[in-house]
């Protein structure tokens, strides 16, 4: 495997993974700090639309100016904002940084999965090694909460992210002409619109159930060790399959991801118990999989501004995690219990399936017109 592969596939490990050490606990740190769950739920919404409009932004730019700027910058803002987290008080002061830490978070993912890429990754290989470095960090930020507090997680967070900008350094980027990409790229976004919009309606599934998460596991009972080791079956389910099934099978479907997807969230509404909820866990973990890796390859196959499309996916996503805290929030409002936004979660993700279904078949008519 050559250096700068070594570098970015290493990079991507820790990035991945590091932020959603401190994200999974949000919600309880904002409780801690006098947020209310609608207050938490807004400010799930906050944090994604800074980073929607940091990932377009940025993602175009790495294609314009290079990728290592892009990652220099990214790495080393990310890491300074989370660490401040450990000094913040009131929850007034901690809404304004996470607009600040989602600008961070947006700006470097582009530029990373496009640097991977050229420099001869798969997205397969890109996507698993985030997943690996979720499944272990996410674990490590339960371990850190049940033995120390919640603050010294963002700490943890900004050592590894400057770990990764001193890795970052290491990077040799043969960089050429630019790219001349407009400031509103139209016919990126029209030639990916069908994905963009199927991993917008997926997100916002996910993110419904992601703004809750620890407090719906609170609920069945589990401990902070639990919270980490249940949170960390997805993305090691992942890795799993993107290793030993899909990378063994070259076989991408985003559609098949976000099938299982649609069709297991609904049945985390009637989990009584861990063991249950972990199985399930394992389950989404191989739709994650084939929906992210197929999502990434679908991007990398079909557009030469591969930062910019990218970035968009990336923001695509982000509008997802802006819909579904408000979506959950008004759930939460309406129902009053937590269990209801894994059966809308299943409802949004089956959009985002059929949605991809409609471009296969459009693109199935436009081949045979053209034969």
């Amino acid at each position: 495997m050559k250096r700068n592969l070594k570098i970015g596939l290493l990079a991507q490990l820790i990035v991945s993974g590091a932020p959603l050490m401190a994200d999974l606990f949000i919600p309880q740190f904002a409780e801690h700090l006098g947020a209310t769950r609608l207050e938490i739920g807004i400010l799930g919404a906050v944090f994604a639309f800074s980073m929607f409009v940091s990932s377009a932004v940025f993602g175009r730019m790495s294609d314009v100016i290079g990728r290592k700027k892009i990652l220099f910058l990214g790495f080393m803002l990310t890491g300074l904002l989370y660490a401040v987290s450990f000094f913040i008080k009131i929850f007034g002061s901690f809404f304004l940084l996470r607009i600040l830490q989602g600008i961070a978070v947006g700006i470097y993912p582009g530029a990373l999965a496009a640097y991977v890429n050229e420099n001869g990754g798969t997205m397969d290989d890109y996507a698993a090694f985030g997943a690996l470095g979720v499944a272990l960090f996410v674990y490590l930020g339960g371990v850190i909460a049940g033995i120390l507090n919640l603050r010294w997680i963002f700490v943890f967070v900004g050592i590894l992210y400057i770990f990764s900008f001193v890795l970052s350094l290491g990077i040799e980027e043969e960089y050429g002409k630019p790219l001349s990409v407009p400031l509103l790229p139209i016919e990126v976004i029209k030639r990916n619109i069908y994905l963009y919009l199927a991993i917008f309606f997926t997100f916002t599934g996910l993110t419904m159930t992601w703004t809750y998460w620890v407090l719906f596991l609170k609920e069945v009972g589990a401990t902070q060790f639990a919270v980490g080791y249940i949170t960390m079956l997805n993305p090691l389910s992942e890795f799993v399959t993107l290793k030993f099934v899909a990378d063994k099978m070259k076989f991408h479907s985003t559609r098949l991801g976000m099938l299982i997807f649609a069709l297991s969230y609904p049945f985390f509404a009637l989990a009584k118990n861990l063991p249950v909820i972990a199985f399930l866990q394992i389950l989404s973990g191989i739709g994650w999989a084939f929906m992210y890796s197929g999502g990434l390859t679908d991007i990398m196959e079909r557009n030469k501004e591969k930062g910019t499309a990218t970035g968009l996916l990336q923001s695509s996503i982000s509008m997802g995690n802006i819909a579904g805290p408000f979506v959950a929030g008004i759930i939460i409002l309406l129902f009053k219990n937590l269990r209801f936004e894994f059966v809308f979660a299943g409802i949004s993700m089956f959009i985002g399936f059929l949605l991809l279904v409609k471009r296969n078949i459009l693109e199935n008519k436009n081949t045979r017109s053209v034969e």
